[in-house]
């Protein structure tokens, strides 16, 4: 996966000291997600997405390649973490209602959608799902 950010950026007038500081982060980080091409954290994305006018997804190359079955595993690892905060259950606890409810296998046949979302944003949906369906 390419990060696009340096194209977008550049094509903007953006410098690197000035994205760090519109979206408050380090250069060091602007860097690494241009040269190392860094994975970031998704309110970060969102964040510089917003300063560059662009969608989330924009800022990487995914190439031919769909998303790999890595990246649904540590999403899916994520959602089922945050949602487990949220209705105070251990993780393997909270797995298990998402699998019973047909919520996990959601979570992971939308992942395409999904995965643009905040981890918290997609717990408070799981959350509010398993209560309509009276699993908590």
């Amino acid at each position: 996966m390419k990060s696009n950010l340096k194209e977008l950026r550049n094509k903007r007038g953006i410098s690197q000291n000035e994205l760090a500081s519109l979206v408050d982060t380090t250069v060091r980080t602007i860097y690494s997600i241009e040269v190392e091409n860094k994975n970031i954290h998704i309110g970060l994305a969102r964040k510089i997405a917003n300063c560059l006018n662009c969608s989330v997804d924009d800022l990487y190359d995914f190439g031919d390649e769909t998303h790999t079955l890595t990246d649904k595993a540590l999403w899916f690892v994520h959602v089922v973490r945050y949602t487990a905060e949220l209705i105070d259950k251990p993780i393997r606890e909270t797995t298990k209602l998402l699998e019973k409810s047909g919520l996990a296998e959601a979570i992971l046949s939308g992942y395409g959608t999904w995965h643009t979302q905040g981890f918290e944003y997609m717990a408070e949906t799981l959350k509010d799902e398993l209560k309509e369906r009276v699993f908590i």
